[in-house]
């Protein structure tokens, strides 16, 4: 694995790459800087001196060079150049060029090719070479070379500056870690802003995990409230298995084993559809290999067969209107689940009246005209238990759901497929 490195660290690289490159750029900017100023002056002080310099060429008579001051020389013929300069230079007139001299002190000078109006000799080469300029680019160039240094010093300290900038800065963040670490894994409380600079960052990341804390006890409420209600409706049918094995031992005539026989029959199967409905709430969609089928009336009766006992001792008609037959794909254990859980509210808490199941394309409603949704006794688990697992199968299949009080009093809860 790859080391990784501080933000102390990186700020210091960074920094320094920063730093160096500003250093050179300006050294560079610096010398050509120099060398633009020395040649335009060179040049333009050549330019003005040109008429002297002719004049000086043909009073030289059949010279082929002749002396312009001190430190410049004028050449009639390129020919007669001195050896430093390539026969194969290009010299644009009156443009001064350099020339860099190939010795120890890397001496330099200027060419430059005047335009005469002499047919006979139609170009003046003038060679100049003042040491005035080189001393004084020497002496600029130390005296930028303080600068630097003073520039460079400045850099070190504002250096230190950021560095304490950015110890101060992360400070918090490493505190966060630290206590991020020290926490236990049972420990899903909000954690505190760390003292120290509070930064729009830094805020985000407490907020986030925070939020991430707090969705992470609502899944632990939620799988702990799951297990409660995969207990209650795995307990109903296991207490009619133990009544039904029990009283098989107090007679042995045909037609009551027989009785109890599809008592137990019947708790297998609804433990049996129960696991399958869990299941496949685990399982993905190519898993379960399912296709669309059409929901039936006759599908959604063997719900409603189910818990027809509930309604046993109450004046509640049961009606099934299928509008449009809707394309489903679900499983029939799930669907059975989904609607019985559904039915199971409906009929505890409807004592007279009626109890519809609508059916279109677009949705199924349990309609009933019990004492509504606000006014339900929250303190009956095990019906309010079936409404969690109603939501996660219909989380599973991307359908909607939604319990609303209606018209008649009593509740409506909508499944939109």
């Amino acid at each position: 694995m790859a080391k990784v490195r501080s933000a102390k660290q990186l700020t210091f690289i960074y920094f320094s790459i920063v730093a160096f490159a500003i250093i050179m750029i300006h050294a560079t900017v610096l010398d050509s800087t120099l060398e633009s100023i020395e040649q335009l002056s060179i040049q333009n002080r050549l330019i003005l001196q040109k008429e002297s310099i002719i004049e000086k060429s043909k009073s030289s008579g059949h010279a082929r060079s002749f002396k312009i001051d001190e430190f410049t020389r004028g050449y009639i013929d390129r020919v007669t150049l001195p050896e430093l300069v390539d026969e194969n230079l290009y010299l644009p007139i009156d443009e001064a060029v350099e020339i860099r001299q190939n010795n120890s002190l890397g001496t330099e000078f200027f060419l430059m090719k005047l335009a005469t109006l002499d047919q006979d000799n139609p170009f003046i080469y003038i060679v100049h070479s003042d040491p005035a300029f080189e001393m004084g680019e020497e002496e600029i160039m130390w005296t930028q070379s303080w600068q630097s240094l003073t520039s460079l010093f400045l850099l070190i300290v504002a250096l230190l500056v950021v560095m304490r900038i950015a110890d101060r800065l992360t400070a918090p963040i490493s505190v966060l870690a630290q206590q991020i670490a020290r926490r236990s894994p049972d420990d899903t409380s909000d954690i505190e802003l760390p003292a120290g600079i509070a930064t729009k960052e830094l805020l985000q990341l407490v907020d986030s995990y925070n939020q991430n804390q707090q969705q992470k006890n609502a899944l632990i409420e939620r799988e702990r409230a799951f297990n409660r209600m995969a207990s209650h409706e795995l307990r109903t049918p296991l207490m009619v298995m133990k009544g039904a094995t029990n009283l098989l031992s107090y007679s042995n005539e045909p037609e009551f084993i027989k009785k109890q026989q599809v008592r137990l029959q019947s708790a297998a199967n609804e433990m049996n559809d129960f696991i399958d409905a869990l299941l496949s709430l685990t399982k993905s969609e190519q898993d379960l290999a399912l296709s669309k089928r059409e929901l039936t009336k006759d599908e959604i009766m063997v719900s409603v067969d189910a818990h027809s006992a509930l309604l046993s001792s109450k004046p509640v008609a049961v009606n099934v209107i299928i509008k449009q037959a809707p394309l489903v794909t679900i499983p029939e254990v799930a669907l059975k689940l989904l609607l019985g859980n559904l039915l199971k509210n409906a009929f505890v808490y409807t004592e007279s009246g009626e109890v519809k199941v609508v059916v279109d394309c677009n949705s199924i409603t349990v309609i009933d005209t019990g004492i509504g949704l606000y006014n339900k006794q929250r303190n009956d688990e095990g019906h309010g238990l079936g409404l969690l697992i109603t939501r996660d199968i219909c989380r599973k299949y991307n359908w909607q759901f939604e319990l609303k009080n209606n018209e008649a009093g009593g509740c409506s809860a909508i499944i939109s497929l």
